[in-house]
C-alpha cells in the first residue's frame, strides 16, 4: 500500500513539473513563430509588399510580448508550485536565448538595421550576443544579489524595448537617418543588458500589502490609456523602464542615503574609561 502511494506521489509531483515547462515551450513557440514573421517580413519587402511586411512585423511584435507574459508565468507558477528544478532554470536559459535573443535580434534587423548590410547584421548580432551574455550573469549570480533589482537590463526587457518600436512604426525603415536612431536604440539597450546598474524587478513590488483607492484609480488610468493608445504607451512604457535604472544610480548619487548615527556609548562604559 505504500509502495502505491509513493509511486502516486511521485508521479504527481513529476505531473507539477510538466506545467512551467509547458510555459517555457510556449516562450519558445512564440519566440519561433516571431522569427518566422520576420523572415516573411523581409520576403514580403523583397516582392515590394509594403503592406504584407507591416503586418508581418506586427506579428512579430506581439509574438514577443505573448513570449514575454508566459516566460514570467513559468516562473511564478514553478515557485508557487514548489516545482523548480535545475532542468527548469537551464530550459529557461535556452528558451530565453531564443525568443529574447535571436529573434529581436531578427526582427530590428529585418525592419531597420537592413540598411546598414553588414553593419546592421553586427549590431543585431550585438544585442544578441549582449542577450545571452546577461543570462549567463544572471544563473551565475541567483540568488547572490538583491530580489528586489536585476543586475543589467533583464533580456526580455530588452527584446520588448525593440518590438515595442516596431509595433509603434511598423512600416520597414526606408530613411537612412531614422535608421542610425534605430542602431543608437539598440546599442543602448545592448549595452544596458550587461552593465552594472539595477533594474527594478516585479519580484520586490510587495503586491500582498494594502494600497489606498488612488493606487486602483492610477491603474484603471493607465490602463485606459492603454486600450486607447496601445501602441504609443507600450512603446513610453518599455522607454521608461529603460531609462530609469540610469535615473535611478543618478539620484542615488546626487541624493545618497543618511547614514544611521551610531547607537549611543552606555554611561557606564563612559566612565569606566575616563576612570
Amino acid at each position: 500500500m505504500d509502495f502505491h502511494l509513493n509511486r502516486i506521489r511521485g508521479n504527481v509531483r513529476r505531473g507539477i513539473y510538466v506545467v512551467p515547462t509547458s510555459l517555457s515551450v510556449l516562450n519558445v513557440f512564440f519566440g519561433f513563430r516571431s522569427i518566422l514573421y520576420s523572415t516573411r517580413a523581409i520576403e514580403a519587402m523583397t516582392l515590394g509588399r509594403t503592406e504584407v511586411a507591416i503586418e508581418c512585423f506586427e506579428t512579430a511584435c506581439l509574438s514577443l510580448l505573448f513570449a514575454a507574459i508566459f516566460d514570467t508565468f513559468d516562473g511564478l507558477v514553478a515557485r508557487s508550485l514548489g516545482a523548480t528544478s535545475e532542468f527548469g532554470k537551464e530550459y529557461d536559459s535556452l528558451a530565453d536565448v531564443v525568443t529574447f535573443g535571436c529573434a529581436p535580434a531578427l526582427l530590428v534587423y529585418a525592419w531597420g538595421l537592413h540598411i546598414f548590410e553588414r553593419l546592421g547584421g553586427g549590431i543585431a548580432f550585438l544585442f544578441l550576443a549582449a542577450g545571452s551574455l546577461r543570462l549567463a550573469r544572471f544563473n551565475v549570480i541567483t540568488g547572490k544579489t538583491d530580489y528586489r533589482y536585476f543586475v543589467g537590463l533583464p533580456i526580455p526587457g530588452g527584446a520588448l524595448i525593440l518590438a515595442s518600436m516596431i509595433f509603434y512604426a511598423p512600416a520597414p525603415v526606408t530613411d537612412r537617418r531614422f535608421a542610425v536612431i534605430v542602431m543608437v536604440l539598440t546599442v543602448i539597450t545592448a549595452f544596458a543588458m550587461v552593465s552594472p546598474i539595477r533594474y527594478r524587478s516585479a519580484k520586490g513590488l510587495a503586491l500582498q500589502k494594502e494600497r489606498s483607492l488612488m493606487y486602483f484609480l492610477l491603474l484603471a488610468l493607465v490602463l485606459g490609456l492603454g486600450f486607447k493608445w496601445p501602441r504609443e504607451c507600450w512603446f513610453a512604457v518599455s522607454i521608461a523602464y529603460l531609462v530609469s535604472g540610469p535615473l535611478a544610480k543618478l539620484w542615488s548619487i546626487a541624493f545618497p542615503k543618511a547614514s544611521p548615527p551610531p547607537p549611543p556609548v552606555p554611561a557606564e562604559i563612559t566612565t569606566d574609561a575616563a576612570s
